[in-house]
């Protein structure tokens, strides 16, 4: 489990970075660099990693509380937790590939890994 939460970190800092990368030909870096700066300017392609990122913030939290909590209390819940971590890497491919324009295709991905979230919760309480 520990290794899994450590690539989960890694995908969080690779959310984090692709929003700005995939726009540096059209915002300079500079504008990145403080809170004042002008992003408005952002390929479609990053605004939609902005959006992916946001979405993946929501619920970071309390799969890193479980996960850890799964550590602690010695609780097998390592398939809950890949399973949740495979749903957010197809969640982020959805956003590259801008599935989310259709609609009902963005639920399909996102409610399952909330239910992963919510068995993985329940887990912790048997």
């Amino acid at each position: 489990m520990s290794d899994l939460i450590i690539c989960v970190g890694f995908f969080y800092l690779i959310h984090l970075f692709l929003t700005m990368t995939l726009s540096l030909h059209k915002v300079p870096l500079v504008q990145w660099t403080y809170t004042g700066g002008d992003i408005s300017n952002m390929t479609p392609l990053s605004s939609r990693m902005a959006s992916a990122s946001d979405n993946l913030r929501q619920s970071l939290p309390v799969f890193l509380a479980f996960a850890l909590l799964s550590i602690i209390l010695n609780v097998d819940n390592l398939m809950l937790a890949q399973s949740w971590f495979g749903l957010r890497i197809l969640y982020l491919l959805g956003a590259i590939l801008n599935l989310y324009q259709y609609k009902l295709i963005r639920p399909i991905i996102w409610i399952p890994s909330i239910v992963i979230l919510v068995l993985m919760g329940c887990n912790l309480c048997i």
